[in-house]
């Protein structure tokens, strides 16, 4: 190359300064990062979002109750579904989602759970049912329609769900869906 002429070379793109042109391009590079820089927005504090669960970046954070021993998040189902004396959900089943179980930690003092919502094939919730409940999947077409807040189940929406069946066994309540196809698993803890 020629004197007075320096190359630099970035990323395959080949750049050629001629001498003194250097110093006022960079002058002028670094006045507009500047400038940028101070048209950057900031975005929310995180408290903004704490009462929606939703994190700064705009996903949904996963809620952790107080005593709890998991946040209620799929990430966690496994570790959920082991808390003693364990859980299992339909063989097959999918998870739609897992919340918190507010309403009954707002009623029993210390209390803590989860609302897993699933849906299954309809012999695979029965079958379910055969081997987690004493009384037999026959039981659910018997059984009259679950109703409010006396049956313990505040943190599910019985109105939205089409005759709605429950049971309890171990530390958990199920709630079926009737024709069978959805499900919630309730599983509920408090200090003793």
């Amino acid at each position: 190359m020629g004197a007075g002429v320096v190359s630099l070379v970035r990323k395959d793109t080949r750049v050629v300064i001629l001498g003194r042109r250097l110093v006022p391009v960079f002058v002028l590079a670094v006045a507009s990062l500047l400038v940028a820089s101070c048209a950057v927005t900031v975005p929310p504090s995180s408290s903004d979002h704490a009462e929606s669960g939703e994190s700064s970046d705009g996903a949904m954070s996963a809620v952790h109750q107080e005593g709890a021993p998991f946040p209620a998040d799929v990430e966690y189902l496994e570790d959920i579904l082991a808390i003693p004396p364990g859980n299992t959900l339909p063989a097959g089943a999918e998870v739609v989602s897992v919340e918190p179980a507010v309403k009954f930690a707002e009623y029993y003092e210390g209390g803590w759970g989860y609302v897993i919502a699933f849906t299954a094939d309809e012999q695979a919730i029965r079958d379910y049912v055969d081997e987690n409940v004493s009384v037999g999947s026959s039981a659910i077409d018997k059984y009259p329609v679950a109703s409010g807040p006396g049956d313990g189940l505040n943190d599910v929406e019985l109105e939205s769900i089409s005759r709605p069946w429950r049971i309890g066994f171990g530390n958990a309540k199920l709630v079926l869906e009737r024709p069978l196809g959805r499900g919630w698993l309730l599983i509920r803890g408090a200090p003793r």
